[in-house]
């Protein structure tokens, strides 16, 4: 029942324009975190990584969406959107490729006798 004494009827465009608004504000409420799990998808891409970021992106908006619904089940109200964002930040923590660069980690079979400073 809506308070305002009339019961409001929607066409079938305006459900669809209503549908976009929510969803695109979903989209973009969801950026912080979906933009840096697309970067890791780029950086661990090899031979497509502009599709691959692409999938990243769409996984991570889908997972943060679902935490926004999960969370205003919950009746976390506006705060369902700042506290959606850490399970996609924490996939892209996980998933960030480490860069091995020469000579940044020694192991014990990367030095060589000559190499260990006594001779």
């Amino acid at each position: 029942m809506v308070p305002l004494g009339f019961e409001p009827h929607f066409s079938t465009g305006e459900i669809v324009l209503i549908a976009t608004v929510v969803v695109a504000f979903g989209v973009f409420s969801a950026l912080p975190a979906t933009a840096t799990l697309a970067a890791v998808g780029y950086r661990r891409g090899f031979r497509h990584p502009g599709w691959n970021a692409f999938w990243y992106w769409l996984w991570g908006t889908a997972i943060a969406l679902a935490g926004v619904v999960g969370l205003l089940f919950l009746h976390a109200s506006w705060w369902s959107v700042p506290l959606s964002w850490p399970l996609p930040l924490l996939l892209a923590w996980i998933l960030n490729p480490k860069v091995r660069r020469p000579g940044s980690e020694l192991g014990w079979t990367d030095t060589r006798p000559s190499q260990q400073g006594e001779r």
